[in-house]
């Protein structure tokens, strides 16, 4: 005579799954963005080859566009007329390079007939270096934005310029502003955001969240790409709006 399971044995497999399931969910969603991050960084090493092309022909000169800001774009604004992928773009080929896979459907695509704005970008400037600079400086000599050069960066390798970034209106591509100083003298901070989660409790439209495990991949001044993890939050007064610092990379000059 064949036995069949009692309930309790049913009961028993059932919560074993379900233990298995919510163990294994998790891992299998941690490695899905540990590969996006994964691509991710090889979109900036993309961009950070297209970057290093372009310095090359231009005398080792950055592009400088003053409008409409770092931070990234999501196709939706029709005042934008020139973009910097727009300047990288004969060197990368390829608009779905601007995507970070991390991102999902929070963007929209836009059909405006701008020439570098039909496509999504996910990555933003290092304002003071690439964007804006004309109220970056205390020179009362200095009237206007002017393209900064490879020479004029101390140490090249630490700088980041083009990092995950939210869209473009945001102030700031990588989001907080940790030294107040504007002058280029003294180190400064940005965080990336996540477009998703940038609204802070009782924020400010400065501070953000990281996009990959607690970090950014970042475009670095020098023409390499990496991932910047979670740092040491300083003693400066950073959690007034409710947020906190995570990945910081260095976007002063000096």
């Amino acid at each position: 005579m064949r036995r069949g399971f009692t309930l309790i044995e049913l009961l028993v497999v059932i919560a074993i799954i379900a233990i298995l399931a919510a163990i294994l969910f998790p891992v299998f969603a941690q490695a899905r963005e540990k590969a996006r991050q994964t691509a991710c960084l090889s979109n900036t090493k993309q961009i950070a080859l297209g970057l290093n092309m372009y310095v090359q022909d231009y005398d080792e000169t950055f592009f400088n566009l003053p409008w409409p800001g770092p931070g990234g774009y999501d196709g939706q604004t029709p005042s934008l007329r020139v973009f910097w992928t727009e300047a990288l773009m004969p060197y990368i080929k390829n608009q779905d390079i601007f995507r970070c896979p991390s991102m999902g459907d929070a963007f929209h695509t836009g059909t405006y007939n701008y020439p570098a704005v039909n496509y999504v970008v996910n990555y933003g400037l290092n304002e003071p270096i690439l964007g804006r600079q004309n109220w970056m400086r205390t020179d009362p000599n200095y009237s206007g934005p002017v393209p900064m050069n490879l020479p004029a960066l101390d140490r090249p390798a630490e700088v980041g310029l083009i990092a995950d970034s939210t869209r473009h209106y945001v102030f700031g591509s990588f989001i907080c502003w940790e030294d107040p100083d504007r002058d280029g003298k003294q180190e400064g901070y940005w965080c990336s955001s996540d477009y998703e989660k940038r609204t802070c409790s009782n924020g400010d439209w400065y501070y953000g969240y990281p996009r990959h495990f607690e970090g950014i991949n970042v475009v670095y001044a020098d023409g390499h790409a990496g991932f910047s993890g979670k740092r040491a939050r300083s003693s400066t007064n950073n959690n007034q709006w409710g947020c906190f610092f995570y990945a910081r990379v260095k976007v002063w000059t000096r």
